[in-house]
């Protein structure tokens, strides 16, 4: 198997490339930069780049996905129901991913947006997105349009939902987000950038919180948007 986690100082950012060079097939999920360096990291180790997948709508930096996928000729995956100005192929709980011998199990987690998916992969490891970060968990307000607080304690609800799906997972299942400390798109995350189901089912103390308690931290100190976010939202949906 052939994983690789790459991290994104300037905002705090996780790419993920997860490859089975057996067969010389790699998936890239929630790229941004550069769509060569990705290209060029999966063919120094005998592989193609054979899914692009972003886990939801970015908001807080501009998405690669688009640009990697044209330039590896490779399909574009969104949670199903994306609201997007460009084609996809839609992913729905329960779908699964062959990347060769790779396996990937789709889990629908919205909340943080409506599309959001996480990624189960051999059954041991999940890519979590802006769903599930160390110590801290999404935030539910990121949108376009102007929202009221009913909206919000709707998103607030669905992401506590979403939360108790991955807390389904085995304590074992490692966790890696697309987030860690420094990003806006939380407020407590941890600096580091893996960790397992049962630790945070013991440590975090967002998931520690009732359902009224979790909607009302969710609607309450929420930290400034995104530098740029109405720029950046408005072309990844473009």
């Amino acid at each position: 198997m052939y994983f690789r986690q790459l991290l994104h100082e300037d905002r705090s950012c996780a790419s993920y490339i997860v490859g089975c060079p057996s067969l010389g097939l790699a998936a890239v999920v929630d790229p941004q930069g550069d769509p060569q360096r990705y290209i060029d990291d999966v063919e120094d180790s005998a592989m193609v780049v054979s899914h692009v997948i972003d886990t939801h709508i970015h908001a807080d930096h501009e998405s690669g996905a688009r640009a990697l996928a044209t330039a590896a000729g490779a399909p574009l995956y969104l949670g199903s129901g994306a609201e997007v100005g460009f084609d996809f192929t839609p992913l729905s709980d329960g779908d699964v991913l062959e990347i060769g011998n790779r396996r990937c199990r789709v889990i629908h987690t919205p909340g943080h947006t409506p599309e959001h998916v996480s990624l189960f992969f051999d059954d041991w490891y999940v890519l979590t997105g802006d769903t599930l970060f160390v110590g801290d968990v999404g935030r539910v307000d990121l949108a376009l349009i102007d929202i009221d607080e009913a909206e919000v304690r709707s998103r607030a609800k669905g992401l506590y939902e979403s939360l108790q799906a991955l807390m389904a997972l085995r304590d074992d299942v490692e966790v890696y987000p697309g987030h860690y400390a420094g990003s806006t798109c939380g407020r407590g995350m941890d600096g580091k950038t893996i960790s397992t189901i049962g630790r945070e089912r013991r440590t975090n103390p967002v998931l520690q919180l009732d359902p009224e308690a979790f909607v009302e931290y969710q609607l309450t100190d929420m930290p400034p948007l995104p530098e740029d976010f109405l720029k950046i939202k408005t072309v990844n949906k473009s």
